[in-house]
């Protein structure tokens, strides 16, 4: 998973969990008891929003694993374990390195 992609749906993924949250306890104090579909609905938006930025952050570390940037794979690693993951992905989508496209060239023979 490449840089970009990781860190836009994260931090994507990220903003839609918040605003869910949010919209989720001003449901919850609203119906005062009562679960309601749409309360429901936040949830499983919740939960979803949840599971991409798991998945983003993995792919996250697997490309700074395999890139051999270990000082970054701690530092996002780190920050996404004390729940400040925003924050670590954030700062590899500003300063993180660059993706690295190998090329092989095959010699030719003659």
């Amino acid at each position: 998973m490449n840089k970009r992609t990781a860190t836009r749906w994260y931090i994507g993924a990220w903003v839609v969990w918040l605003v869910a949250l949010s919209l989720a306890v001003l449901m919850r104090s609203s119906v005062q008891g009562r679960v309601s579909a749409g309360l429901f609905l936040l949830g499983m938006v919740i939960v979803a929003a949840g599971a991409v930025m798991v998945i983003t952050w993995i792919g996250a570390l697997i490309k700074l694993g395999t890139q051999s940037k270990w000082g970054w794979f701690v530092g996002v690693l780190v920050l996404g374990l004390i729940g400040l993951g925003i924050v670590g992905m954030v700062a590899y989508s500003l300063a993180g390195p660059a993706d690295v496209i190998d090329v092989a060239i095959r010699p030719t023979t003659t």
